[in-house]
């Protein structure tokens, strides 16, 4: 566990050491709460002729030099920051105009109750006990070759008050532009770690092939969304004939196991606590219990 005392102090030596690397420019350290409440310190280094700028997280380094602020850890730093720069400023007057950002609209799932304090600024529509949120995706963007990785940013009030819209109307479109664009793929469990990593190929035989686990995503990042796609979940049903367990594995994917192939339902709940406690990241959890889904009557929620 983070010892708070030591990583503050941590983060200003490293916000000293990097003023000295960035003479003339301005270097900030900011709180930001992401998913699930979880709270980063981030640190950014701005000129007069940036507009836009990455926030590296401090955390990985801490735990990576044990807190020490070592020549070797500042440059390191330094390396990936500058590796996330843009190095040029960019005209982003687009985005204060909803007609030319509503195609980049997506949406996500998220915990509602681990994120009441954020939602109170977020617009929102209820899946079950989850939130669905609208975020703006960089991708696509005609600025893809700039900014690198997921750029993204969550929509709030502030937002649809510069655009003049109402949330319902963000909400439709981002769920709309996602259903869409973001197409779901269904995978054994045994194909996805052969992608992973070919090594496997000749460790998995047809007994993991035959294995009644399935993954379901979509491609890119918050890809736990597939789980709204009720007609994909119609059809997957009918194809294995059973009705099926929605497990949320992350926010990234689900996994799909047929009811009949599995251990109790509280055995399950009880198996996703505990990976949920010790192999997720807390910023990355969506759920701690499974759905049933039905191929012909849609979600049952189970608690």
């Amino acid at each position: 566990m983070t010892d708070r005392i030591d990583f503050d102090r941590f983060t200003d030596e490293v916000q000293k050491a990097m003023e000295i690397r960035y003479p003339g420019r301005r270097v900030d350290l900011r709180r930001v709460t992401k998913n699930n409440g979880v709270i980063y310190t981030g640190i950014s280094v701005t000129g007069d002729d940036e507009n836009i700028y990455p926030t590296m997280y401090l955390e990985p380094f801490f735990e990576e030099y044990d807190g020490e602020v070592s020549e070797a850890a500042v440059e390191k730093m330094c390396r990936v920051y500058e590796s996330r720069r843009l190095g040029e400023p960019l005209s982003l007057d687009y985005l204060k105009k909803y007609e030319e950002i509503r195609g980049g609209l997506r949406c996500k799932l998220i915990n509602y109750e681990a994120n009441t304090g954020m939602l109170e600024d977020v617009p929102y529509r209820r899946f079950m006990d989850l939130a669905i949120v609208p975020y703006y995706s960089f991708r696509n963007s005609g600025l893809d070759n700039l900014i690198r990785g997921e750029a993204t940013f969550v929509v709030r009030e502030s937002h649809l008050k510069m655009w003049e819209v109402d949330a319902e109307r963000v909400l439709d479109d981002a769920v709309g532009n996602t259903m869409e664009s973001e197409k779901p793929s269904i995978r054994g469990i045994a194909e996805v770690l052969r992608e992973l990593n070919p090594s496997y190929a000749g460790m998995i035989g047809t007994e993991a092939d035959s294995c009644p686990m399935y993954i379901m995503s979509t491609p890119g990042i918050n890809g736990a969304v597939s789980m709204m796609y009720e007609e994909d979940l119609e059809e997957f049903c009918e194809k294995i004939g059973s009705d099926i367990y929605v497990i949320p594995s992350s926010i990234n994917e689900v996994i799909l196991v047929p009811v009949s192939d599995v251990m109790p339902l509280s055995m399950i709940n009880d198996m996703i606590r505990e990976i949920n406690h010790t192999e997720v990241q807390e910023v990355e959890v969506l759920s701690d219990h499974a759905y049933i889904f039905s191929g012909n009557g849609g979600y049952r929620e189970t608690l």
